[in-house]
């Protein structure tokens, strides 16, 4: 009997360490609110943080979309400005060639206007000079320099009414240059150039001097046919 106690004594006392406490229905109900508000909260949280970095993802993605709105824009009035740059610069490029075009036609028309005063100039007075001019005169004597070393020369013979058969002779230019500080003469053209003078003639020729000489006098020198002596000559000085 009392090893039956014993074992039912140690059973008990089993028993009574095996029970475990429990809490009342109104805390476990409290516990429930208080982890439900807290799993609320918690959500909200994030659904708010959620919605604030929404919000100014599409701010930015919108002030990104705007920026490339506005270099878009920028580029293509540039592109617009540099081809109007381009067609202003073309035009001014064909005003300013028209313009010079137009200086050089006028400066030319006023040369040759010039010219042709000169030579009705010439003919008018011509009807008078070979009234009174001997058998054989040179009129004009010339001199143009054109390049260096480049000349031309111009002259103009009349003969008066006086004489009724025209003049037949040579005629050549001795021309005095200087060139490396030396004065030099050469007779030129080589054969002499052949004249027949009824009223007048002109005479027009080019030199061909070295480059480095620089001519100082032009002596026309007429000669008649078959004599060797000079029949008449004018001399020219030349300036510069």
């Amino acid at each position: 009997m009392i090893g039956r106690w014993k074992r039912r004594g140690n059973h008990l006392a089993t028993a009574k360490l095996a029970v475990k406490r429990h809490l009342s229905w109104y805390a476990q109900l409290g516990l429930a609110v208080l982890l439900l508000a807290v799993l609320l909260g918690g959500g909200l949280a994030v659904y708010r943080y959620g919605e604030n970095e929404g919000r100014q993802s599409r701010e930015t993605l919108l002030a990104v979309r705007g920026a490339s709105l506005q270099a878009g824009r920028a580029v293509a009035e540039l592109a617009e400005s540099r081809q109007r740059a381009m067609n202003l610069e073309q035009q001014l490029r064909l005003e300013m060639a028209t313009r010079d075009t137009l200086s050089k036609q006028i400066s030319q028309l006023q040369t040759d206007n010039g010219a042709l005063r000169e030579q009705i100039a010439f003919y008018e007075s011509l009807l008078t000079k070979t009234d009174r001019a001997p058998a054989l005169a040179i009129d004009q004597l010339r001199v143009e320099a054109l390049t260096p070393g480049h000349y031309r020369l111009r002259a103009t013979l009349v003969q008066g009414q006086s004489s009724q058969e025209p003049f037949r002779g040579e005629a050549d230019f001795r021309l005095v240059f200087e060139r490396a500080g030396r004065r030099e003469t050469v007779n030129w053209p080589s054969p002499r150039l052949q004249l027949a003078v009824s009223r007048f003639t002109q005479l027009e020729k080019e030199t061909e001097l070295p480059v480095d000489a620089k001519l100082k006098q032009v002596e026309l020198r007429v000669y008649a046919a078959g004599d060797s002596r000079v029949r008449l000559s004018r001399i020219y000085d030349v300036k510069g």
